[in-house]
């Protein structure tokens, strides 16, 4: 009871957890506090429930003049004029002086996207107008919404909520780190669930951050912005994108991560066909543990060798059904290691978005147009 009028505090109780959000009596008590007033609440007695008392100074001589209206009137008018429409949030961005420091930080921070998907409208809405300040945001409602959008988009960073309808924060990240073309996104989850078993299984599915319900907004955007960071010199180091002086080329030799990868490729390529290769054959061939493969890998692909391994198969794949030969899917399945028709087809359509029959479809398609217009 001490605690329930703190922002996002929340039980422990699931049979509320799934009701408030930890905003409503915050807000009271905010607005309360405004008019120089106290909020207090206690247990019924002898009956269920509880009662919250208020306190308000009658009058206006405990104001100062800053805090009181200079357009009562017109407040009034604008009200009854309104009185009938649905209220909104609508977040407006606060924007810096740009030639000033503070100014030219804030445009600098506002080079990052990121994508919020919170189900919860009161949170959605704040964590979009807190989160404006500093980067460009984008929200969802759902995982399934989040899913289309970020194929679409491809954020800087994704920050989402567990509980959610449609598809849920757990099934999001499971997809986002399984598919090649996303898993570098950095992804936090945001949830009221804090046990550490909830912890060790975010963390398990490949999740960056795990932040529990209430939260520190400091925290929550030094999280992000070092994520952020951290993840531009990851891919900078292994793209060989390191910073050099202009107009000068210098012969930059192979570090020891990028041999790695391609012994780690040659393996995977001469063994391609093989529906039985794995981590630990991957592992002999290059001459490391299976545990320092899996670590490698993870850390320079954010990949499991296990992920590695399949979306290189349907890397090739995509590769033979863009061919002029036109091999049937069976036949496909079976050149990149797929005993199995259906299991390839399903993942196939996970990484691209479509069946393969349906790419081999669109790339016809869009190859027969380029013949008509040379």
């Amino acid at each position: 009871m001490e605690r329930i009028f703190e922002r996002f505090y929340q039980i422990s109780d699931d049979r509320s957890r799934s009701k408030g959000t930890g905003i409503g009596l915050h807000l009271s008590m905010s607005l309360v506090k405004m008019h120089h007033g106290t909020i207090t609440v206690k247990n019924n007695e002898n009956k269920p429930g509880c009662s919250f008392t208020i306190h308000v100074p009658l009058g206006c001589s405990h104001l100062s003049t800053e805090e009181l209206s200079q357009n009562t009137n017109q407040h009034v008018s604008e009200q009854s004029s309104m009185e009938d429409q649905p209220l909104q949030h609508i977040p407006v961005p606060i924007e810096g002086d740009e030639n000033s420091e503070e100014g030219t930080k804030k445009a600098t921070r506002k080079k990052h996207s990121i994508l919020i998907v919170e189900d919860e409208d009161e949170i959605r809405n704040y964590l979009i107008t807190e989160l404006g300040n500093h980067f460009r945001v984008s929200s969802c409602s759902n995982g399934k919404e989040a899913l289309e959008f970020i194929r679409q988009h491809m954020p800087d960073l994704v920050l989402s909520d567990i509980m959610m309808p449609e598809i849920n924060g757990i099934t999001l990240l499971r997809k986002l780190k399984q598919n090649i073309k996303t898993n570098h996104i950095p992804i936090i989850l945001l949830t009221a669930k804090n046990s550490e078993k909830d912890y060790i299984e975010g963390l398990s599915l490949g999740a960056d951050a795990y932040i529990a319900k209430p939260f520190n907004l400091d925290i929550l955007i030094t999280t992000i912005e070092n994520l952020i960071k951290n993840r531009e010199i990851l891919r900078n180091n292994f793209s060989g994108k390191q910073e050099q002086d202009a107009n000068i080329e210098v012969a930059q030799p192979q570090s020891a991560d990028e041999k790695l990868m391609q012994k780690v490729l040659k393996a995977i390529n001469k063994n391609l066909n093989n529906p039985d290769l794995n981590a630990e054959m991957i592992a002999a061939e290059v001459g490391i543990s299976r545990v320092h493969l899996y670590r490698k890998l993870k850390e320079l692909t954010n990949q499991s060798t296990r992920d590695f391994i399949r979306n290189i198969r349907l890397k090739q794949a995509e590769i033979l059904l863009k061919s002029e030969k036109n091999y049937n899917m069976s036949e496909i399945a079976q050149l990149v290691g797929f005993n199995n028709t259906t299991y390839f087809s399903n993942a196939f359509k996970e990484l691209y978005g479509v069946s393969p029959s349906k790419y081999m479809e669109r790339c016809k398609e869009k190859e027969n147009e380029e013949k008509e217009e040379a």
